[in-house]
């Protein structure tokens, strides 16, 4: 079990540095030699604040799809529906020894599909942005110290 909480988010940091390299490596292509740092620096500004968007998109759709999905799960298990709503706060309750594994099973189901309907969101986001690169300039790369592309 530990080796899976440490190996996920190593393969997945391997993954994310991966992806971001060519990003930036692209950018810095795109502009003249002496703008290099400028551009590093508003490509990694923009990642962070089209980050902290997509983190609040992401959290929005997720409490407006798990809130009513708890609210069901509450009118059926009403002895537990003080335990389902402290969930929302802590998510650790769900893990005490006094909440019944029906209650679990019911809250991880809703958090399961209400993570599904954020990953669809984000499914959505990526296929537009890939159909946009679709029509982005192709730039050649940069071969010497001057900036120009090579010819």
């Amino acid at each position: 079990m530990t080796l899976w909480l440490i190996g996920i988010p190593i393969v997945f940091g391997v993954g994310v540095g991966l992806a971001m390299q060519p990003m930036i490596f692209c950018a810095q292509n795109s502009g003249d030699q002496q703008d290099v740092a400028t551009t590093t620096t508003l490509f990694m500004t923009i990642r962070m604040l089209v980050s902290a968007i997509g983190l609040a998109i992401a959290q929005s759709v997720m409490q407006n799809d798990i809130m009513p999905l708890l609210k069901v799960i509450a009118a059926r298990f009403p002895d537990q529906a003080n335990v389902v709503y402290n969930i929302v706060s802590n998510q650790s309750v769900i893990w005490e020894s006094n909440v019944p594994i029906d209650v679990r099973d019911a809250v991880t189901e809703a958090y399961v599909k209400s993570t599904h309907k954020v990953y669809l969101v984000f499914m959505a986001f990526g296929s537009l942005t890939f159909i946009v690169s679709l029509f982005s300039k192709n730039l050649k790369l940069c071969r010497n110290l001057g900036g120009a592309a090579a010819e």
